[in-house]
């Protein structure tokens, strides 16, 4: 197994899980331009970061101009890369759930990676949902599972399954967080079960991500 392929670096796992997600990306984005028959393509990346685009095939589109929003709370530094001249990346400050700012269908893509559980509770999880169906004509949705044993944020077996005086507790241990920290880390780290994403998009397509056989997380993808 080649350094690139090691499992126990996060980063190099993460690298090589974020590159399966983008082909199932890949094909979406691709059915998505032969449906729209146009040669822009407005993509709304809701808490996204430029790096995750990074291994997009963005030059298997050539002919298509992709202007793609990243849209967060504060405003994010945007290197992008020279040599893709049909890329264009904006910022955008915005609330996940009270887009006010943007009108219905204002963008062809609504995106969002490993985001929604980060909202707060269920109702805010609910509002960011209602956000990425009114703003975008089409929907690209990923949470990590609940029920898979590794909390991907922290990279800790099972934390995410303990009640919250154990998760503040071995947080402030294992990661030194203060208190305060450890305990808005716990709300805001809402892991969603495969139930509740599919009963957030019944309409979606709903694409599996496996990791050793196992549900790692879960993709909800607009049907055409």
């Amino acid at each position: 197994m080649s350094k690139h392929q090691d499992l126990s670096n996060p980063r190099s796992l993460r690298s090589r899980i974020r590159r399966k997600r983008v082909r199932h990306l890949v094909e979406f984005v691709a059915a998505v331009v032969e449906r729209e028959g146009r040669d822009t393509i407005t993509i709304a990346d809701v808490g996204g970061n430029y790096r995750y685009w990074d291994v997009f095939p963005f030059q298997k589109f050539s002919h298509i101009r992709f202007e793609i929003t990243l849209i967060n709370i504060s405003e994010r530094k945007i290197f992008a890369p020279s040599e893709v001249p049909n890329v264009v990346f904006r910022n955008e400050i915005g609330d996940a759930c009270a887009l006010t700012q943007i009108r219905d269908q204002a963008y062809d893509i609504s995106h969002s990676n490993s985001v929604i559980e980060h909202v707060g509770d269920w109702k805010h999880v609910k509002m960011m949902r209602d956000e990425l169906l009114r703003t975008g004509k089409y929907y690209f949705v990923q949470t990590p599972n609940y029920w898979f044993p590794v909390e991907p944020h922290y990279v800790l077996p099972f934390i995410h399954w303990l009640p919250r005086p154990w998760y503040v507790a071995l947080l402030m241990r294992l990661r030194k967080n203060k208190f305060d920290q450890a305990t808005e880390n716990y709300d805001s780290h809402r892991m969603l079960s495969r139930r509740e994403f599919t009963h957030l998009f019944p309409d979606a397509r709903m694409i599996t991500e496996r990791f050793w056989l196992m549900a790692k997380s879960y993709i909800a993808v607009s049907r055409f």
